[in-house]
């Protein structure tokens, strides 16, 4: 069976990463844990506007590179130093050193989520559902956990006549009735933070095809 765990590629939520096709650079804001035993991540690409809004991007975590700690997400020539970036964290922020730092355009170095203290999973993909609120049975498809957020978020789908619609809920909203689905492995799934996944060319075009229906 596939096992299912947040942390894939040894990848902390806030880290700053470069996504391998297309050299876009960017912070991991969210990661995703799919049926299939996939996981993505939702990057913040803060030097990609669309319509003036910062662009988001899905990922699966084998097309990203961490960034160096020196590596600027805006200018490739640039060297970061404690000059001329900033990193508030915890209980060091203040609000008076965070503006001083807009104020001179320093870039944000962000805080990485350890996850301490976040909430394990309570569903397993796959699992038959009763949604109290909408009062339908549905099949739990993902498990979604945001940057700095202790609750995790389960994707249920369930059909609206002939078609398949996904719903976000926290566990509280679910009822358990039974294991469902099923999804046998034939390959390795190793350990969260270990990559011994199958890199074989169709894999690879799977994951591809996937990420087109984003």
């Amino acid at each position: 069976m596939i096992t299912y765990a947040f942390g894939a590629g040894g990848f902390k939520l806030g880290e700053r990463v470069e996504i391998l096709t297309t050299g876009q650079k960017g912070i991991l804001i969210s990661e995703m844990v799919h049926i299939s035993g996939c996981n993505t991540f939702q990057i913040l690409l803060p030097n990609v506007l669309t319509d003036g809004k910062m662009k988001i991007t899905h990922r699966d975590y084998l097309m990203l590179k961490r960034l160096e700690q020196c590596e600027s997400i805006y200018d490739t020539t640039k060297v970061l130093t404690d000059e001329n970036s900033y990193s508030p964290s915890g209980v060091n922020a203040n609000a008076d050193q965070i503006r001083a730092a807009m104020r001179e355009q320093k870039e944000l170095i962000p805080e990485i989520d350890d996850a301490a203290d976040a909430e394990e999973i309570v569903f397993r993909p796959g699992m038959e559902v009763w949604n109290k609120v909408y009062g339908k049975t549905m099949i739990i498809s993902l498990i979604n956990r945001d940057i700095y957020a202790k609750e995790l978020s389960y994707g249920a789908t369930y059909m609206v006549g002939e078609k398949e619609e996904v719903a976000f809920f926290h566990a509280n909203a679910f009822v358990p009735l039974e294991q469902k689905l099923n999804v046998p492995s034939a390959e390795k799934t190793g350990a969260v933070f270990e990559d011994s996944r199958d890199l074989s060319i169709n894999k690879r075009n799977s994951i591809v095809n996937a990420l087109n229906d984003f």
